[in-house]
Protein backbone atom coordinates (compact mmCIF):
# COMPACT_ATOMS: atom_id res chain seq x y z
CA UNK A 1 0.00 0.00 0.00
CA UNK A 2 1.49 3.45 -1.18
CA UNK A 3 2.36 5.75 1.89
CA UNK A 4 -0.38 8.06 0.75
CA UNK A 5 -3.39 6.34 0.93
CA UNK A 6 -1.68 5.01 4.34
CA UNK A 7 -2.13 8.29 5.56
CA UNK A 8 -6.04 8.82 4.42
CA UNK A 9 -6.63 5.85 6.58
CA UNK A 10 -4.46 7.28 9.58
CA UNK A 11 -6.22 10.21 9.27
CA UNK A 12 -9.15 8.79 8.83
CA UNK A 13 -8.81 7.17 12.00
CA UNK A 14 -7.41 10.30 14.26
CA UNK A 15 -10.76 11.85 12.35
CA UNK A 16 -8.31 14.96 11.33
CA UNK A 17 -8.42 16.46 7.82
CA UNK A 18 -5.03 16.86 5.97
CA UNK A 19 -3.65 20.18 6.89
CA UNK A 20 -0.95 22.23 6.60
CA UNK A 21 2.44 21.67 8.64
CA UNK A 22 2.04 23.39 11.44
CA UNK A 23 2.63 23.64 15.29
CA UNK A 24 -1.04 23.12 16.22
CA UNK A 25 -1.71 20.38 13.84
CA UNK A 26 1.42 18.65 14.67
CA UNK A 27 -0.59 19.04 18.46
CA UNK A 28 -3.51 18.03 17.20
CA UNK A 29 -1.86 14.93 15.34
CA UNK A 30 0.10 13.49 18.84
CA UNK A 31 -3.40 14.38 20.75
CA UNK A 32 -5.62 12.00 19.07
CA UNK A 33 -2.86 9.16 17.93
CA UNK A 34 -2.13 8.55 21.95
CA UNK A 35 -5.46 8.76 22.67
CA UNK A 36 -6.53 6.53 19.64
CA UNK A 37 -3.94 4.24 18.81
CA UNK A 38 -2.68 2.13 21.99
CA UNK A 39 0.50 2.07 23.42
CA UNK A 40 0.95 -1.79 24.69
CA UNK A 41 3.70 -4.96 24.47
CA UNK A 42 0.90 -7.63 23.28
CA UNK A 43 3.19 -8.10 20.45
CA UNK A 44 6.39 -8.95 22.21
CA UNK A 45 4.80 -10.62 25.14
CA UNK A 46 3.25 -13.37 22.70
CA UNK A 47 6.63 -13.66 20.79
CA UNK A 48 5.09 -12.37 17.59
CA UNK A 49 7.24 -11.43 14.57
CA UNK A 50 6.94 -7.42 14.76
CA UNK A 51 8.23 -6.11 10.76
CA UNK A 52 8.67 -2.52 11.10
CA UNK A 53 8.40 -1.92 7.13
CA UNK A 54 5.67 0.79 6.95
CA UNK A 55 2.66 -1.36 5.51
CA UNK A 56 2.99 -3.79 8.38
CA UNK A 57 2.83 -0.87 11.18
CA UNK A 58 -0.14 0.08 9.19
CA UNK A 59 -2.24 -3.48 9.57
CA UNK A 60 -0.58 -3.62 13.07
CA UNK A 61 -1.49 -0.99 14.74
CA UNK A 62 -4.46 0.73 12.59
CA UNK A 63 -6.56 -1.78 10.53
CA UNK A 64 -6.04 -4.91 13.54
CA UNK A 65 -5.76 -2.56 16.61
CA UNK A 66 -2.75 -4.44 17.83
CA UNK A 67 -1.14 -1.62 19.35
CA UNK A 68 2.87 -1.48 19.14
CA UNK A 69 5.71 0.49 21.13
CA UNK A 70 8.22 3.05 20.37
CA UNK A 71 9.76 1.57 17.26
CA UNK A 72 6.13 0.62 15.80
CA UNK A 73 4.22 3.88 16.70
CA UNK A 74 6.78 6.34 16.24
CA UNK A 75 7.98 4.51 13.28
CA UNK A 76 4.11 4.95 11.70
CA UNK A 77 4.39 8.40 13.18
CA UNK A 78 7.45 9.27 11.08
CA UNK A 79 6.14 8.18 7.84
CA UNK A 80 2.73 10.19 8.45
CA UNK A 81 4.40 13.49 9.07
CA UNK A 82 6.81 13.17 6.18
CA UNK A 83 3.75 12.26 3.96
CA UNK A 84 1.74 15.15 5.09
CA UNK A 85 4.37 17.77 4.38
CA UNK A 86 6.28 18.01 7.92
CA UNK A 87 10.28 18.40 8.31
CA UNK A 88 11.20 15.44 10.34
CA UNK A 89 14.74 13.22 11.46
CA UNK A 90 14.76 9.89 12.92
CA UNK A 91 16.46 10.13 16.63
CA UNK A 92 17.22 7.56 18.86
CA UNK A 93 17.21 7.70 23.15
CA UNK A 94 18.42 5.58 25.87
CA UNK A 95 15.49 5.41 28.58
CA UNK A 96 17.32 6.27 31.87
CA UNK A 97 14.75 6.95 34.51
CA UNK A 98 16.56 9.73 36.31
CA UNK A 99 19.94 7.91 36.59
CA UNK A 100 23.45 7.89 35.42
CA UNK A 101 23.41 5.01 33.72
CA UNK A 102 24.23 4.48 29.95
CA UNK A 103 21.70 2.28 28.66
CA UNK A 104 21.25 1.03 24.44
CA UNK A 105 19.40 3.35 22.15
CA UNK A 106 16.31 1.35 23.14
CA UNK A 107 13.59 4.29 22.41
CA UNK A 108 12.58 5.97 18.36
CA UNK A 109 11.44 9.40 18.71
CA UNK A 110 11.28 12.20 15.92
CA UNK A 111 12.76 15.70 15.72
CA UNK A 112 10.13 17.34 13.18
CA UNK A 113 10.97 21.71 12.31
CA UNK A 114 8.35 23.84 12.52
CA UNK A 115 9.52 27.02 10.99
CA UNK A 116 13.26 28.26 13.04
CA UNK A 117 12.40 26.04 15.80
CA UNK A 118 12.61 22.41 16.63
CA UNK A 119 10.52 19.89 18.17
CA UNK A 120 10.63 16.30 20.08
CA UNK A 121 7.63 14.25 19.09
CA UNK A 122 6.67 11.10 20.78
CA UNK A 123 3.54 8.92 20.58
CA UNK A 124 5.27 5.63 21.50
CA UNK A 125 6.60 6.04 25.57
CA UNK A 126 3.71 4.89 27.14
CA UNK A 127 1.28 6.62 30.18
CA UNK A 128 4.40 8.56 30.92
CA UNK A 129 4.92 10.42 27.70
CA UNK A 130 4.42 13.50 26.72
CA UNK A 131 1.13 15.03 25.20
CA UNK A 132 2.36 17.72 22.28
CA UNK A 133 5.74 18.34 20.73
CA UNK A 134 8.42 19.45 22.91
CA UNK A 135 10.46 22.28 22.02
CA UNK A 136 14.94 22.20 22.02
CA UNK A 137 14.32 25.65 23.16
CA UNK A 138 14.00 24.60 26.53
CA UNK A 139 10.61 26.13 27.06
CA UNK A 140 8.03 23.55 29.16
CA UNK A 141 4.89 22.55 27.83
CA UNK A 142 2.09 22.33 30.39
CA UNK A 143 -0.72 20.49 29.49
CA UNK A 144 -3.64 18.94 31.98
CA UNK A 145 -1.74 19.56 35.29
CA UNK A 146 1.63 17.88 33.37
CA UNK A 147 4.69 20.16 32.54
CA UNK A 148 7.68 18.48 30.24
CA UNK A 149 10.30 20.03 28.72
CA UNK A 150 13.69 19.56 26.60
CA UNK A 151 16.94 19.90 28.58
CA UNK A 152 20.49 20.80 27.15
CA UNK A 153 21.70 18.83 30.37
CA UNK A 154 25.79 18.11 28.99
CA UNK A 155 27.18 19.84 25.48
CA UNK A 156 25.43 17.88 23.19
CA UNK A 157 23.20 16.12 25.31
CA UNK A 158 19.36 16.25 25.66
CA UNK A 159 17.35 15.28 27.69
CA UNK A 160 13.26 14.84 27.91
CA UNK A 161 11.84 15.54 31.30
CA UNK A 162 8.90 15.22 33.19
CA UNK A 163 8.16 17.73 36.21
CA UNK A 164 7.86 14.95 39.23
CA UNK A 165 7.53 15.74 42.44
CA UNK A 166 8.38 19.66 42.37
CA UNK A 167 11.53 18.43 40.21
CA UNK A 168 12.39 17.77 36.55
CA UNK A 169 12.68 13.86 36.14
CA UNK A 170 14.53 12.50 33.18
CA UNK A 171 12.95 10.25 31.15
CA UNK A 172 15.45 9.51 27.92
CA UNK A 173 18.24 11.35 26.59
CA UNK A 174 19.42 11.90 23.02
CA UNK A 175 21.95 13.15 21.08
CA UNK A 176 21.53 15.05 17.52
CA UNK A 177 23.29 12.40 15.43
CA UNK A 178 22.62 10.64 12.58
CA UNK A 179 20.76 7.19 12.46
CA UNK A 180 18.26 5.19 10.05
CA UNK A 181 16.16 2.62 9.92
CA UNK A 182 18.83 -0.30 10.24
CA UNK A 183 19.51 1.85 13.89
CA UNK A 184 16.10 0.80 14.48
CA UNK A 185 15.92 -2.75 13.70
CA UNK A 186 19.01 -3.35 16.11
CA UNK A 187 17.09 -1.68 19.25
CA UNK A 188 13.59 -2.96 17.62
CA UNK A 189 15.09 -7.08 17.85
CA UNK A 190 16.21 -6.42 21.30
CA UNK A 191 13.06 -4.62 22.81
CA UNK A 192 10.98 -7.44 21.57
CA UNK A 193 13.26 -10.56 21.60
CA UNK A 194 15.86 -10.33 23.75
CA UNK A 195 14.91 -12.37 27.51
CA UNK A 196 16.09 -9.08 29.26
CA UNK A 197 13.71 -6.56 27.31
CA UNK A 198 11.19 -4.41 29.29
CA UNK A 199 8.47 -5.55 27.09
CA UNK A 200 9.27 -9.65 26.63
CA UNK A 201 9.19 -9.32 30.61
CA UNK A 202 6.37 -7.19 31.18
CA UNK A 203 2.32 -6.66 29.93
CA UNK A 204 2.32 -3.16 29.55
CA UNK A 205 -0.58 -0.98 27.76
CA UNK A 206 -1.37 2.56 27.76
CA UNK A 207 -4.01 5.32 26.25
CA UNK A 208 -3.14 8.97 26.93
CA UNK A 209 -6.95 10.60 27.08
CA UNK A 210 -8.06 13.86 27.48
CA UNK A 211 -8.45 14.26 30.91
CA UNK A 212 -7.36 10.80 32.41
CA UNK A 213 -4.49 8.48 31.25
CA UNK A 214 -5.17 4.37 31.25
CA UNK A 215 -1.99 2.33 32.28
CA UNK A 216 -1.81 -1.19 32.51
CA UNK A 217 1.20 -2.97 33.95
CA UNK A 218 1.14 -6.75 34.77
CA UNK A 219 -1.72 -7.45 37.02
CA UNK A 220 -2.63 -3.74 37.84
CA UNK A 221 -5.00 -1.56 35.99
CA UNK A 222 -4.88 2.22 36.53
CA UNK A 223 -6.81 5.13 35.55
CA UNK A 224 -5.05 8.48 36.17
CA UNK A 225 -6.84 11.85 36.50
CA UNK A 226 -6.21 15.31 38.15
CA UNK A 227 -8.23 14.88 41.33
CA UNK A 228 -6.59 10.95 42.02
CA UNK A 229 -5.94 7.63 40.64
CA UNK A 230 -7.73 4.57 40.94
CA UNK A 231 -6.07 1.25 40.84
CA UNK A 232 -6.99 -2.22 40.71
CA UNK A 233 -6.09 -5.46 40.46
CA UNK A 234 -6.96 -8.22 37.53
CA UNK A 235 -7.72 -10.96 38.69
CA UNK A 236 -7.94 -13.50 35.64
CA UNK A 237 -7.83 -14.03 32.09
CA UNK A 238 -11.55 -13.28 31.41
CA UNK A 239 -10.72 -9.51 33.83
CA UNK A 240 -7.46 -9.49 31.72
CA UNK A 241 -9.37 -9.81 27.94
CA UNK A 242 -12.33 -7.31 29.09
CA UNK A 243 -9.86 -4.66 29.92
CA UNK A 244 -7.90 -4.84 27.24
CA UNK A 245 -10.55 -5.19 24.63
CA UNK A 246 -12.39 -2.55 26.41
CA UNK A 247 -10.46 0.42 28.18
CA UNK A 248 -8.11 0.04 25.27
CA UNK A 249 -9.81 -0.72 22.07
CA UNK A 250 -7.46 -3.89 21.82
CA UNK A 251 -8.03 -6.41 19.01
CA UNK A 252 -7.27 -9.89 21.67
CA UNK A 253 -8.82 -13.28 21.40
CA UNK A 254 -9.46 -15.04 24.74
CA UNK A 255 -7.04 -17.41 23.94
CA UNK A 256 -4.26 -15.13 23.96
CA UNK A 257 -5.70 -13.19 26.81
CA UNK A 258 -5.40 -16.43 28.90
CA UNK A 259 -1.82 -16.90 27.72
CA UNK A 260 -0.96 -13.27 28.29
CA UNK A 261 -2.46 -14.20 32.11
CA UNK A 262 -0.63 -17.24 32.90
CA UNK A 263 2.87 -15.89 31.83
CA UNK A 264 2.25 -12.22 33.86
CA UNK A 265 5.51 -11.72 36.78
Amino acid sequence: MERSLIAQHYLKALDLPALPPTLPYLNDLIRRHIARLPFCSIGPRLGLDLPLDLPALFYRIIEHRRGGYCFEHNGLFFAMLAELGFDVQLLLARVIYNRNVHPGLTHRITLVKVGTERYVADVGFGPMGPRAAISLSGDPDVREGQSYRVHEALPGEWHVQLMKDGDWFSLYRFELLRYGEADCEVGHFFSHRHPDAVFVNNLVASRILDGEVRSLRNREYRVLRPEGDQARPIGGPQQLHAILVEEFDLTVTEPESHLLFENLP
